[in-house]
């Protein structure tokens, strides 16, 4: 019975946070009030970064029965209008898309290549050694590794005359950690 454990995705809050976790922006306090979201449109919800308390769990976000944070609702967080016994899991295209091309995913990548930075210093083969244990929970295969260094060896040449060509390169590589299978689901 142990031999096979099914393949499952984490849940709409337990993404979130663990973004934040691996980021190193997760606030850890807890208790207190909820943290307000602001609506940019009827379909866009967010949290405003500036917003105190912003990097908290999912847990303390403010939820209404006509409204839920957008990241969240596409993961397949629970409606509050009707009760919820059992979490639904679907595969979209708008997750994927949603983590390629969210303000939020974009942050939370940009904050994990500053942390890559700041824990292992500017060497390419240590970032990446380093990359895979926060987000997979593992170390990367030798084949990973390959790709990883011929990823960012390459990405550079997409920002043509722009300073912080490498640095963007890390946080596309670091985006596309954050929306892999391996950071999303839990085998």
């Amino acid at each position: 019975m142990l031999s096979r454990f099914p393949l499952r995705r984490l849940d709409a809050d337990a993404i979130r946070d663990a973004m934040l976790a691996v980021s190193g922006e997760l606030d850890r306090q807890i208790g207190g009030p909820y943290v307000p979201y602001r609506s940019l449109s009827p379909s866009q919800v967010i949290v405003d970064e500036a917003t105190p308390g912003a990097h908290r769990r999912s847990i303390y976000l403010q939820h209404r029965r006509t409204f839920g944070v957008s990241l969240l609702k596409v993961f397949d967080a629970p409606s509050m209008v009707f009760n919820c016994t059992r979490r639904d899991s679907t595969t979209v295209a708008l997750q994927s898309l949603t983590l390629l091309n969210s303000d939020f995913a974009r942050r939370r990548a940009t904050a994990l290549a500053a942390r890559l930075d700041r824990e292992v210093g500017s060497e390419r083969d240590r970032r990446i050694a380093r990359a895979f244990p926060l987000t997979t929970g593992r170390e990367p295969s030798t084949a990973e590794l390959a790709a990883a260094g011929q990823f960012l060896d390459h990405q550079p040449a997409a920002y043509p005359g722009r300073k912080d060509a490498k640095s963007r390169s890390w946080i596309d590589f670091c985006q596309m950690l954050l929306a892999s299978n391996a950071f999303l689901y839990v085998e």
